[in-house]
C-alpha cells in the first residue's frame, strides 16, 4: 500500500468563470451608479464579494488529501498489473468536492480518477483499474496531482503530490529465439564435417525430406541433387546444455566509459530473457556481472532467481577498461558450459581483447552478436 505523499506545490487562481464574474459585476456597478440604479449596483456588489467568499473553500478543498495505491510486489517493465487507487480526506470538519486525480502510477491511458465528494475525517474513495510501470528499479518517483474547481468554478485550485512508490520492476525480459536463430546460422555456415560432431549446439542425425516451417538455410542442397528435385534438410538434436555461464560487462577499453543509459537497460533486457529462458527449461545458470563487482551468482532454485532478477532491477552501471576481472571470472568456467558474454558496450570495442578460451563463447551487445569457438575465429551471426 503507497500513500505517504509529500506535497510539492500548490496554488489557487481565477477561472474564466471566475473573471467573466468579476467583469460583469463591476460593469454592472459601475452602470447602476451612473443611472443610477441602487438594485443593480447592489448586485454588482454581491457578485465581486461572491469571489472572495468562495476563495477560503477553493483553498482548503484540497488540503491534506493523499493518495493510496495498491500495488503489486514486483513486475516486469510494461507488465499490465491491477491497481487500486484511492483519494483520502484527513481534514476534521471540511468535507471535500469534485476533486480531480492525475495519477502517475495510473499513466495516460487511465490519468486517475473524478471524486464528487469524499468526507473528512479519514473519508475514502477508491477506483480499481489495470496499469503498468515502464521502468526498471526498486523505487520510483511519482508525479501527481489534484486539481478542483470547487466551489461554483470560479477559482482554480492546483496541488502537485510526489512519492516514492517501492514497487520492484523487473527489466522487460527480451526472448533468447533471435539468439537461438543466431546460432543456426552460424551453424549451417560451418562445413558439414564440423556440424557432424557433437558439440553444445547437438547432434548431426543425417537429412530428412524437407517440411512446411523448416528454414530455407537448413536445406541440404547435395541430397536435394540426389533426390531428383525433392528438397532435403539438415536434421540435428538440441538437447539442452547441463549449464550456463552469463558474463556481463561494461568494459570501453582506455577511453572515458560514459554513461550508455539505453544501451545499458537493454543489455538488462536481454539478461532478464536469459534468466527467464532458463528458468523456464530448467537450466541452471552461473552470473557474474561488473555492476555486482563480479561475484558469481548461482542461479538454479526459483528463490535464486528471484534474487537475480532483483539484482537486474537494481543494477547500476559501472563502467571499467580493462578485461582483467572478466578473465578472471571466466577462468573457473568448465569445459562443455554454454558461456554467454553480454555487453552494453558495442562488440567492436572489446572483442578483440578477448584470448583464445578452451569453450564455445557466444558474444552479444545490444546491436552485434558473435559466436567463438576453440580453435576457430570469429563467426558473425547477427
Amino acid at each position: 500500500m503507497s500513500g505517504n505523499n509529500s506535497k510539492l506545490q500548490s496554488g489557487t487562481r481565477l477561472t474564466g468563470r471566475g473573471a467573466g464574474l468579476l467583469l460583469l459585476s463591476l460593469a454592472v456597478t459601475v452602470t447602476g451608479a451612473v443611472l443610477p440604479e441602487p438594485n443593480a449596483v447592489r448586485i454588482g456588489l454581491l457578485g465581486m464579494l461572491l469571489l472572495p467568499a468562495a476563495w477560503p473553500f477553493a483553498r482548503r478543498n484540497l488540503r491534506q488529501l493523499r493518495i493510496e495505491r495498491s500495488l503489486p510486489e514486483s513486475c516486469f517493465a510494461g507488465q499490465l498489473f491491477p491497481m487500486e487507487l484511492a483519494v483520502v480526506n484527513d481534514k476534521t470538519g471540511l468535507d471535500s468536492f469534485a476533486v480531480e486525480l492525475e495519477d502517475g502510477v495510473a499513466g495516460p491511458a487511465e490519468r486517475g480518477m473524478t471524486v464528487r465528494w469524499v468526507r473528512c475525517g479519514g473519508g475514502r474513495v477508491s477506483r480499481n483499474l489495470t496499469t503498468r510501470l515502464l521502468r526498471r528499479g526498486v523505487s520510483h518517483r511519482i508525479r501527481s496531482m489534484f486539481v478542483s474547481n470547487f466551489p461554483l468554478g470560479l477559482w482554480r485550485s492546483c496541488q502537485e503530490l510526489r512519492d516514492a512508490v517501492d514497487v520492484i520492476v523487473y527489466p522487460r525480459p527480451v526472448t533468447p529465439r533471435a539468439l537461438e536463430e543466431a546460432t543456426d546460422s552460424a551453424m549451417i555456415d560451418t562445413d558439414e564435417a564440423e556440424s557432424s560432431h557433437r558439440d553444445w549446439m547437438g547432434d548431426f542425425h543425417g537429412v530428412r525430406a524437407f517440411q512446411p516451417g523448416d528454414r530455407l538455410k537448413l536445406i541440404h542442397w547435395a541430397s536435394t541433387a540426389r533426390s531428383n528435385g525433392a528438397l532435403m534438410v539438415r536434421q540435428f538434436d538440441r538437447p539442452l546444455p547441463e549449464k550456463y555461464f552469463v558474463a556481463f560487462h561494461s568494459i570501453f577499453p582506455g577511453r572515458q566509459t560514459g554513461e550508455r543509459g539505453d544501451a545499458f537497460e537493454s543489455a538488462m533486457e536481454l539478461l532478464c530473457g536469459l534468466l527467464m529462458h532458463c528458468r523456464d527449461q530448467s537450466i541452471p545458470l552461473d552470473l557474474v556481472a561488473s555492476f555486482e563487482d563480479w561475484r558469481v551468482i548461482p542461479v538454479s532454485t526459483p528463490a535464486q532467481v528471484e534474487d537475480a532478477l532483483y539484482r537486474l532491477a537494481a543494477a547500476r552501471r559501472n563502467g571499467e577498461r580493462d578485461t582483467a576481472n572478466m578473465l578472471r571470472a571466466l577462468s573457473g568456467v568448465e569445459r562443455h558450459t554454454r558461456v554467454f558474454i553480454v555487453s552494453d558496450v558495442p562488440l567492436k570495442e572489446w572483442e578483440p581483447l578477448l584470448p583464445e578460451l578452451p569453450f564455445a563463447v557466444t558474444c552479444l551487445s545490444v546491436s552485434d552478436l558473435r559466436i567463438r569457438r576453440p580453435g576457430l575465429n570469429f563467426r558473425k551471426a547477427a
